[in-house]
């Protein structure tokens, strides 16, 4: 009668251990279905796409961890059935629970990278294209690459702690070997820093002109973290270690607008009448700008007198291109005009000029020389 009672009592302690199973399985299904009907009714909306993405990222790590926790409940309620399992399985309880820590720590650790992972996704589709910067085009895709990465070291580092195993001589040794990593790649890491520094910057754009001090100069083709690749005049591809970029003063020739100003600088002769010459320039620079492209509609020119050369009253005219590549079109075009109009009104543009003068040749007639050492006149008998 005790033995029939006892095997009664085992019985529904194995029922009540698949019953705790059974429902755990339920309550998974249960989350399933409920994530899936808001994950549905979400999915059209913009407001709330971003929950919509987090619920449908977290719906498999939940239902697998209610699984995990179900059977961990189930074989727990076991153990404690006595005669039921052999008797190694009795020693097993911790193990188990050490097992469903560590399951638990790396799936939450997976819905969490995946989670990100989404997120950045949907960031980069929707929003990055939207705004003006290229911050995010430039730094999220790294982000998506390096946050993975440190999200599965930190899981295995939590996951291996929790089963009691101490963790400080790891993360010793890792701060050992980063060391001599950075060591090693220091230009590599500088590079990458000063890249950071460009990017997150945004003072230099595809498509700018700039000038570094001292160095080759050229159109913005890609700012990367390593490097920066420029495309010179001459259409060669020219690649700046990001170190140097922010070290050196690089002028921007597109910021804050792509317009530049275009100065002429002449000069005409002393005996021109200097009102003239002002008409003339600025009737011709107005000129320039209605007809040209690269002349920024709708500005005046400006003119004047900058100087009394050795031989002509030097004059400047200003006027504003539309970008540096028709400064130069706009420049030579005004030069022409400038040049041609003067001929016709008989302006004279000088050229250096240096007049001599000799003083009264002597009674007894000798040959005068010039001494170009000494920039003066001998006389040779």
């Amino acid at each position: 009668m005790f033995e029939e009672g006892l095997t009664d009592s085992i019985l529904l302690r194995l029922i009540g251990a698949f019953s705790v199973f059974l429902g755990f399985v339920v309550a998974a299904l249960i989350v399933r279905i409920i994530i899936s009907l808001i994950h549905r009714r979400l999915k059209n909306q913009d407001t709330s796409s971003v929950t919509s993405i987090i619920l449908q990222s977290v719906k498999t790590p939940i239902t697998a961890i209610l699984l995990i926790s179900g059977l961990l409940s189930a074989y727990l309620l076991v153990l404690s059935i006595e005669n039921v399992l052999p008797s190694g399985f009795s020693d097993t309880r911790d193990l188990s629970i050490k097992i469903w820590k560590v399951m638990t720590i790396l799936i939450t650790t997976f819905a969490i990278a995946k989670t990100i992972d989404h997120l950045i996704d949907w960031y980069l589709l929707n929003i990055a294209e939207k705004t003006e910067t290229k911050i995010d085009d430039t730094l999220l895709p790294t982000l998506r690459r390096v946050l993975p990465i440190t999200i599965y070291a930190a899981g295995a580092l939590v996951a291996i702690d929790s089963i009691g195993i101490s963790i400080s001589p790891i993360l010793a040794g890792l701060g050992i070997g980063g060391l001599a990593v950075a060591l090693a790649v220091q230009p590599t890491l500088s590079n990458f820093f000063a890249g950071t520094y460009v990017v997150t910057e945004g003072e230099l754009k595809e498509g700018d002109f700039i000038e570094l001090e001292g160095g080759p100069s050229g159109y913005v083709e890609e700012v990367g973290w390593r490097s920066t690749k420029i495309r010179s005049r001459f259409n060669n591809l020219v690649i700046i270690p990001n170190s140097r970029m922010a070290e050196s003063i690089v002028t921007n020739y597109f910021s804050p607008t792509p317009a530049m100003n275009v100065i002429v600088t002449g000069g005409v002769a002393y005996e021109s009448n200097l009102v003239d010459v002002e008409k003339y320039a600025l009737e011709e620079a107005r000129t320039v700008i209605e007809e040209s492209e690269k002349a920024i509609k709708g500005t005046e020119p400006s003119f004047g007198f900058s100087n009394f050369g050795d031989s002509n009253v030097d004059f400047y005219v200003f006027l504003q291109a539309i970008d540096r590549a028709g400064t130069f079109g706009l420049r030579s075009e005004l030069i022409k005009r400038i040049h041609d109009r003067f001929n016709r009104e008989g302006i004279e543009i000088n050229y250096p000029v240096r007049k001599l003068i000799l003083p009264e040749p002597a009674n007894d007639i000798g040959e005068i020389m010039f001494d170009p050492d000494n920039d003066t006149l001998k006389e040779n008998t």
